[in-house]
């Protein structure tokens, strides 16, 4: 629930998922991350929360990967692997 951040709608970041996905993969070693890591983390830091105000589930982070291969890489036992710029 968004009230309990102490943030209002206006002023939620306004991040794609990939957008999303891309700065928390950035700040981490290795660029690397467990699906539901980054899914927890993206939430935590309201970087995009999916229409309805709930976290982005990890299937949905696995699926980008899917559409942006030149940004992402899945890794073995559901790892996310942002590629070099």
């Amino acid at each position: 629930n968004l009230t309990d951040t102490g943030i209002g709608m206006q002023e939620m970041p306004n991040y794609t998922l990939q957008e999303a996905m891309k700065i928390v993969l950035s700040e981490v070693e290795n660029k690397t991350m467990h699906a539901s890591e980054l899914a927890d983390e993206i939430y935590k830091r309201r970087l995009y929360l999916q229409k309805n105000g709930k976290k982005a589930q990890y299937t949905q982070i696995r699926a980008r990967c899917g559409h942006y291969p030149d940004m992402f890489e899945t890794l073995p036992g559901n790892y996310i692997k942002l590629k070099g710029e």
